[in-house]
């Protein structure tokens, strides 16, 4: 598995933002959206994907705007 930290989200972004940034992408095996104790996104949230070659394709979305905020995809530490 391979996991990528997806920065730059906006305080409403769901997984199912994730989902529909990622879901084109073959191999696409998680989302999740770090939420603070109200439910709202907390900035970041994590993509996982079944093989390394998705990874690259997913990269290519670093500085994809969102609404007002430009993404930052790096890979998980």
């Amino acid at each position: 598995m391979h996991t990528l930290y997806i920065g730059g989200l906006p305080p409403d972004a769901s997984a199912e933002t994730l989902r529909e940034l990622f879901g084109g992408i073959s191999g696409l095996c998680s989302v999740r959206v770090v939420t603070c104790d109200e439910g709202t996104c907390r900035g970041f949230g994590y993509v996982t994907f079944d093989n390394r070659e998705a990874i690259y394709e997913a990269r290519r979305k670093d500085g994809t705007r969102l609404g007002d905020h430009v993404l930052r995809v790096a890979r998980a530490r």
